[in-house]
C-alpha cells in the first residue's frame, strides 16, 4: 500500500470520528482534514489549490440547487401551501405512523423514476417533513425511507450510476437490468415491509398521536386555512410547483434551471415589494449559508480525493492483495463489503475494483453481468450515506438533519438491507456461494 493510500485511510477515519463526535461543523471538517492530509502526502499549496478548484467545480451545480431549493420551499411554507398539503395527506392516511412511511416510500419510488436523487429529495422530503413533525416521527426516519427508495430505484437501466458501471466493464446496461429484475422487485417489496418495524421503533420513541390528539387534529381540518400571503398566492404557488415537479420528473427541464426560474417567479409573485423580498431572503439566509458552507467543504474533499488519486490506488491495492483462495467466493465477499466500499471509495469500486475482479472469477462460472449486477445493487442503496458525494447533503438540508445523526440512525439499517439483498441473491441461486 502506498503512502498516499495510508494517509487517505487515516483521513477518512478521522473525518468519520470527528463527524460522529460533533467536534466542528461538517464544512470545517471537510475543508481542514483533507488539506492537512494533502500536505502530509507531500503536495504543495499550488497543487492543493488546484485540487480544491476542481472539486468546487464538480459540486457547483448541487450547491446552486441546494440554496435555491431552501429559498423556494421556504416560500411555500410562508404561503401556507404545505399546510394545505398536510391536511390532504392526513385525511388519506389517518392516524398511522406506518401509513406515513408507506406514503414516503411510494413518493420516493415514483420520483426516483427520472434517475435523479436530487429530484427525489426535493419532491419527497419537503412534502412529508411537516407530516412527520405532526406525528412526532424523527426526521432521521424520513431520511432513511427516502434514501432506500432512492437507492433501490438506482437499479433502473437509465440510472447514471448503473450506466457508468456497465461502461467500465464493457457490458450492456439493459442486460444488467434484466438480470437484476427479480432483485429489483424483491427490494421494492422489502422497502415497504421495512416500514413496519421502523414504525414500531419510532412509536416506542413516542411517535404517533393519541386518539384524542387525532380527533383534535380532525377538528382543526375543518377550520378555514390561514394563508398569510393570500389564498390566490397559495394556489398560484401550488400550480407552479406541480408544473415544476412534472417537468423535472418528465425530464423536460434541468433541475438547476427549473428551480432558479421558479424561485424568481414565486419571489416576485409572493412579495411584490422589494423590501419584503429582501426581508424574506435575509430570514432564510442563515440556513442557506450553513448548507452552502457544508457543500463547499464537500467540494474540497471531492477535489482532494480526485486530485491525489489515492482512492484509485487504494482500490487497486485491495484487488492486488486479494488471496487467490477466496476467488471462488469473491463475488459474494465483495457484495458483503459493497456498501462500506461505496461509502468510502465511491466510484473507484466500479471503475477499478470490478474491472479487475471480473476476469479473475470468470473461470469459476461468474458472468460479468452477474458480478456487476450483484455488487452494484448491494452497494448503491447507500448512495445517500456517502460522505464524499454532494447529493446527500441536499437531502440532509431539506430534512434539517446533520450527517452524523443520519449515519447513526441509518447506517446499520441500510447495511441490513444490503445483507437482505445478498441473502436473496444466494437463496434464489442468482449468485452462488
Amino acid at each position: 500500500m502506498s503512502w498516499n493510500s495510508i494517509v487517505t485511510l487515516i483521513m477518512m477515519a478521522a473525518i468519520i470520528v470527528l463527524l460522529f463526535r460533533g467536534v466542528s461543523s461538517p464544512g470545517v471538517i471537510f475543508s481542514v482534514i483533507p488539506i492537512i492530509a494533502c500536505l502530509i502526502m507531500g503536495f504543495g499549496p499550488t497543487q492543493i489549490n488546484g485540487f480544491i478548484g476542481d472539486g468546487l467545480k464538480s459540486i457547483s451545480g448541487t450547491l446552486f440547487l441546494m440554496v435555491f431549493a431552501v429559498l423556494y420551499f421556504g416560500m411555500l411554507h410562508e404561503a401556507g401551501v404545505f399546510q394545505a398539503l398536510i391536511r390532504l395527506v392526513i385525511r388519506f392516511l389517518g392516524n398511522s405512523v406506518v401509513g406515513t412511511m408507506w406514503a414516503t416510500a411510494m413518493i420516493g419510488v415514483l420520483t426516483q423514476l427520472d434517475g435523479s436523487g436530487a429530484t427525489t429529495a426535493l419532491c419527497t422530503i419537503p412534502t412529508m417533513r411537516p407530516i412527520y413533525e405532526k406525528q412526532k416521527i424523527r426526521p432521521e426516519a424520513l431520511l432513511l425511507v427516502e434514501s432506500l427508495a432512492s437507492g433501490v430505484l438506482c437499479l433502473l437501466p437509465w440510472a447514471p450510476g448503473l450506466c457508468e458501471a456497465a461502461a467500465y466493464v464493457g457490458v450492456e446496461v439493459y442486460d444488467v437490468f434484466l438480470w437484476l429484475v427479480p432483485l429489483f422487485i424483491f427490494s421494492i417489496a422489502a422497502l415497504f415491509v421495512l416500514c413496519i418495524p421502523l414504525a414500531m421503533f419510532e412509536k416506542r420513541r413516542g411517535a404517533g398521536m393519541s386518539p384524542e390528539e387525532f380527533e383534535q387534529m380532525k377538528l382543526e381540518l375543518h377550520k378555514p386555512l390561514a394563508f398569510p400571503l393570500g389564498k390566490g398566492v397559495a394556489i398560484f404557488d401550488g400550480i407552479v410547483t406541480l408544473v415544476l415537479m412534472a417537468s423535472l420528473l418528465g425530464g423536460w427541464v434541468k433541475t438547476n434551471f427549473a428551480f432558479g426560474l421558479a424561485y424568481g417567479i414565486l419571489l416576485i409573485a409572493n412579495f411584490r415589494d422589494i423590501k419584503k423580498q429582501r426581508d424574506y431572503v435575509k430570514k432564510q439566509a442563515p440556513m442557506a449559508l450553513e448548507l452552502a458552507f457544508t457543500m463547499l467543504g464537500v467540494g474540497v474533499l471531492v477535489g482532494v480525493n480526485q486530485g491525489t488519486g489515492a482512492m484509485g490506488e487504494l482500490a487497486s491495492w485491495i484487488v492486488a492483495n486479494t488471496s487467490s483462495g477466496f476467488l471462488a467466493h469473491l463475488p459474494v465477499i465483495l457484495c458483503l463489503f459493497s456498501m462500506p466500499l461505496s461509502i468510502t471509495i465511491g466510484g473507484s469500486k466500479n471503475s477499478v475494483v470490478l474491472p479487475a475482479i471480473i476476469p479473475m472469477v470468470a473461470s469459476f462460472g461468474f458472468a460479468p453481468v452477474q458480478v456487476l449486477g450483484a455488487v452494484f445493487a448491494t452497494g448503491v442503496i447507500s448512495a445517500n450515506l456517502s460522505l464524499f458525494n454532494a447529493a446527500p447533503y441536499l437531502a440532509l438540508g431539506l430534512a434539517g438533519v446533520e450527517m452524523k445523526d443520519h449515519l447513526k440512525y441509518s447506517l446499520l439499517p441500510v447495511y441490513g438491507f444490503s445483507l437482505l439483498m445478498i441473502l436473496f441473491l444466494v437463496v434464489t441461486g442468482m449468485l452462488p456461494l
